[in-house]
């Protein structure tokens, strides 16, 4: 599968740079509710672990050795082989390599 993975890489770079401004929130005194700070920045790293995943099964590696929460309690087994394929298939649709075109000239 083509994956466009300076798509990919600029992707993981602005989450980071969102991940860490709101880390930046979290870690000041709070003056007020932060229940949406943190919850945002829980969807940021779990899509940032995602995008690693699909960056780490490009490359032929894996990105995460042990089962992550979401799986702890589904009561099965947890598989890090199928696991891995799984998300990066997913997430590798977000991510197509573009169509090239060549036009011949006569």
């Amino acid at each position: 599968m083509n994956i466009d993975t300076i798509r990919l890489a600029a992707d993981l770079a602005a989450i980071a740079s969102e991940a860490r401004s709101v880390k930046t929130i979290l870690r000041t005194t709070w003056t007020r509710p932060m229940a949406d700070e943190q919850k945002k920045l829980v969807r940021l790293r779990r899509r940032a672990t995602e995008l690693h995943v699909l960056l780490a099964w490009t490359r032929g590696k894996r990105h995460v050795a042990r089962p992550i929460r979401d799986t702890w309690y589904t009561g099965r087994a947890w598989d890090e082989a199928t696991w891995h394929v799984v998300v990066a298939e997913r997430v590798a649709q977000d991510y197509p390599l573009p169509e090239t075109t060549v036009e011949v000239t006569p």
